[in-house]
């Protein structure tokens, strides 16, 4: 049978059953569910990346493959769109309320996925849960935003954010992607035009660009709803930070509490328990830049954040819940 023998590869011995949803095949993906194996969970990896939507039996067949867990724990990543993935989120826009309906538990809860694919949609929810964060000047594709540049801002204000004049500086950046791909600050009308006539067509979310006057942008990981590890990403040339730009990590050993309680109650939120926040601290203030409900790392990030291993306590965590 082709699920058998291609599509899932089942690990461990348990009695729960957990399914990882994954499409990018990165290590934290097989680093999490040797972990979850380890704990003594059965686990299923349903690569989503094996169904493009040209063929309807092998995306069934990783739909039931999905609805004969006990768990589900999604490793979809937002920019499963730039590796050509994004069949992914379809699959998972079909999924997630049949599992939830089923009563399949997910970590994270369902609704978290929603604001993980969508940036505008998590900002204005943490915006109604009292949470500082940047004011999003415009959404839209590229032609829609360029056409925006250059115009006067008198009165702006009250107008939808599609339509808002862009004031400066400002950041643009997918509404659904993540990893810094496709981003960029904008500190003139000809910055932003240049960024937008080279830009991809989908759709852009343009946030003022806030200054991390401090010289990082804090992360903070999220286990079981609670902040276990905190670290200092250095801003590169430019202003942008980000691991693949050459962002270093140092251990924030001396996170203030008002931080912490920030991105723990954006967690709740926003239903992130297992996930990441980038947070800006500015004026004495916590900005939630960026909200992730799933977190990657690479194998030298334990020796980095001082041999604390997110995807094991991540596999703790949820073993715990079984």
């Amino acid at each position: 049978m082709l699920v058998g023998r291609c599509l899932l590869t089942a690990i461990g011995k348990g009695f729960a059953v957990i399914g990882v949803l994954y499409e990018s095949r990165e290590w934290s993906d097989y680093k999490l569910a040797a972990e979850l194996a380890e704990a003594g969970c059965e686990v299923r990896m349903i690569d989503l990346a094996l169904a493009d939507g040209s063929d309807e039996w092998a995306g069934a067949a990783l739909f039931g493959a999905a609805l004969e867990c006990d768990l589900l724990v999604s490793r979809v990543f937002a920019s499963a769109v730039f590796r050509g993935h994004a069949y992914a989120h379809e699959l998972m826009a079909n999924l997630v309320p049949v599992a939830e309906a089923r009563g399949i538990a997910m970590v994270n809860p369902p609704r978290a996925h929603y604001f993980e694919i969508d940036k505008r949609r998590a900002v204005e929810e943490l915006a109604r849960a009292g949470i500082d964060v940047p004011r999003v000047q415009a959404c839209g594709t590229p032609a829609e935003l360029a056409a925006v540049v250059g115009l006067s801002s008198e009165g702006a204000a009250d107008e939808e954010p599609a339509f808002r004049a862009l004031r400066y500086p400002c950041i643009i950046k997918p509404n659904c992607g993540g990893r810094t791909t496709y981003t960029a600050i904008a500190r003139t009308d000809e910055e932003a035009r240049a960024f937008l006539d080279g830009a991809p067509d989908f759709e852009f979310i343009v946030e003022d660009y806030l200054l991390p006057e401090r010289g990082f942008v804090t992360r903070i990981e999220l286990v079981d709803g609670a902040c276990e590890l905190a670290v200092k990403r250095s801003v590169v040339d430019g202003g942008l930070s980000a691991y693949h730009l050459g962002s270093t990590y140092q251990l924030y050993h001396d996170l203030p509490a008002p931080v912490r309680a920030t991105a723990e109650a954006a967690g709740r939120a926003l239903s992130i328990e297992f996930g990441s926040f980038d947070i800006i601290e500015a004026g004495g203030r916590a900005f939630v830049i960026d909200a992730n409900s799933v977190s990657n790392v690479s194998p030298d990030n334990t020796a980095t954040f001082g041999g604390f291993d997110l995807m094991r306590e991540y596999a703790r965590a949820i073993a715990r819940r079984l």
